[in-house]
């Protein structure tokens, strides 16, 4: 009996003297483990520490904190991924995210620019309003509908996806503004004015009208509906063309009018005498 004790004693002697020596004190505070791995509730840990389970820090634990000042500081009062002391990523108590900063001020707030490689959606409440950005091309819907698009060429599409090739800017209805400006350098028509400009006859003028049923350098009906519309710059230039043609056709009206009066005045003048 006493044989058997006196194994189970040095038995018992070897494990502890065993785990213990797998710790190395290196002062009153801290302590080394000397094993390659630890495992608390796994018996084969792959990780210097391996948990199976759930872990709880009543203050705070660090991840990392390597040379070049890279560490995760996980705590009750935030968290934050810091590099050299800049932060890199941050987290408040609310659970809102901050990146380059620890203050965020939204779910997500982000110190600096943000690329996304393939798209991302600002919104979609119930009333089916989205914003959605993408490399695909950019759009605002409510209900379905498209409020607002945009593609990869910064064409731009009110309440409408399709852009016609060579435009801008598409809109699907009615425009009203307080003010418009067309930029239009080029050909304006103060050519007619000009002396070596060559008025059109006024016959000449009314057989044109008689046959085409429009005035010399106007499109037709028929042509603005076969190409959807017309371009309202080079419009605005033609109608002012013809308005100062017919200020010329008019002052040379008058002129005749005017020679007419002094004739008729002369021959009125030779009847009295």
């Amino acid at each position: 009996m006493k044989k058997q004790s006196l194994v189970g004693f040095l038995f018992a002697v070897n494990i502890c003297s065993s785990v213990y020596g797998q710790w190395q004190p290196v002062n009153n505070n801290t302590a080394t483990v000397t094993t390659t791995n630890v495992g608390i509730g796994v018996a084969n840990p792959d990780a210097k520490l391996h948990v199976g389970g759930g872990v709880r820090f009543n203050d705070w634990a660090r991840i990392g904190g390597n040379t070049d000042g890279y560490a995760w500081k996980l705590g009750i009062s935030g968290n934050v991924i810091t590099r050299g002391g800049q932060v890199i990523l941050g987290a408040d108590n609310n659970d809102r995210i901050g990146i380059g900063l620890t203050n965020p001020d939204a779910k997500l707030h982000v110190n600096g620019s943000m690329r996304v490689n393939d798209w991302m959606r600002i919104g979609g409440n119930t009333d089916g309003y989205a914003w959605k950005l993408g490399v695909s091309g950019n759009i605002i819907t409510r209900g379905g509908n498209v409020i607002l698009a945009a593609n990869p060429n910064d064409l731009v599409g009110i309440g409408s996806t399709r852009i016609p090739a060579g435009f801008k800017m598409a809109v699907q209805g009615k425009i009203i503004a307080e003010d418009l400006k067309v930029l239009q350098f080029q050909h304006w028509p103060d050519y007619v004015f000009r002396k070596d400009y060559t008025l059109l006859p006024l016959n000449c003028l009314e057989q044109h009208i008689l046959e085409k049923g429009h005035l010399p350098g106007i499109p037709s009906a028929k042509v603005i509906e076969e190409n959807g519309g017309f371009d309202l710059g080079e419009m605005q230039r033609k109608m002012l063309e013809k308005i100062e043609e017919l200020s010329l056709y008019v002052i040379e009206l008058n002129k005749k009018v005017l020679a007419l009066e002094a004739q008729n005045q002369g021959l009125s003048d030779k009847v009295k005498h």
